[in-house]
């Protein structure tokens, strides 16, 4: 034990890209011609061993169409959101905690211990207890805002798989940073909705594009 103990702690890491899994066809009008355009990296942990420290390091991508110049990015489904753990960690915790019936604390140190993760008690139990609202508890509160119509007797979903799926439109009012000054430009109207192989992306378009439309709709008319 005293051997394994006095051996260097060393990292491995793991690649993962937007690239590897690019998406086949523009969001907005469907070509297929896109290029990279920005990138931004993320570093997250799996689960090592004494001596082993094992993390992702993810790159998330940008595409920018050739064809209509929409700016669009999609969620890797390999990859967790807000959160630096990976979903293997997650996992390994609930079944520590709830199945074994092991003591947060006694997770979190065997976690440092066995597998070189560092996390908090409160981690872990924002991981097993995340305390969702009831309706009880919501109809309980007291709230500024009275809508006018009573959803009290709504019926609930009871196989609700806790997943949204949203598709919208939404309006930037500010001018991004790096627009040249004196120079005008449209906002952008920001999209959310799915590829064809289920994975939700986002992707921007200047407002002008949509009164060109109402434009061309009022002349026909």
């Amino acid at each position: 034990m005293s051997s394994q103990q006095n051996l260097p702690v060393r990292e491995e890491w793991r690649d993962v890209s937007d690239a590897d899994t690019p998406p086949t066809c523009c969001p907005s009008c469907e070509a297929q011609e896109f290029t990279r355009s920005t990138y931004y990296f993320r570093d997250l942990q799996e689960l090592g061993s004494p001596v082993v420290v094992r993390k992702v390091r993810y790159e998330a991508v940008t595409w920018k169409c050739k064809h209509c110049q929409t700016l669009f990015a999609f969620h890797n489904p390999l990859i967790p959101l807000r959160t630096p753990y990976m979903p293997e960690i997650v996992e390994y915790v609930k079944h520590r905690v709830i199945k074994k019936g092991d003591s947060s604390r006694r997770v979190a140190e065997d976690l440092k211990r066995l597998h070189n993760v560092t996390i908090s008690d409160d981690t872990i139990l924002t991981w097993i207890n995340p305390k969702p609202k009831t309706l009880e508890s919501t109809r309980n509160e007291s709230f500024s805002y009275k809508p006018s119509t009573d959803f009290t007797n709504s019926p609930l979903v009871e196989d609700f798989s806790g997943v949204l799926g949203i598709d919208g439109t939404f309006k930037a009012v500010k001018a991004k940073k790096n627009e040249q000054p004196g120079v005008e430009s449209e906002p952008l109207l920001l999209h959310l909705t799915h590829l064809p192989d289920g994975r939700l992306v986002a992707y921007w378009q200047p407002a002008k594009t949509k009164k060109k439309l109402h434009s061309s709709s009022e002349t026909s008319k």
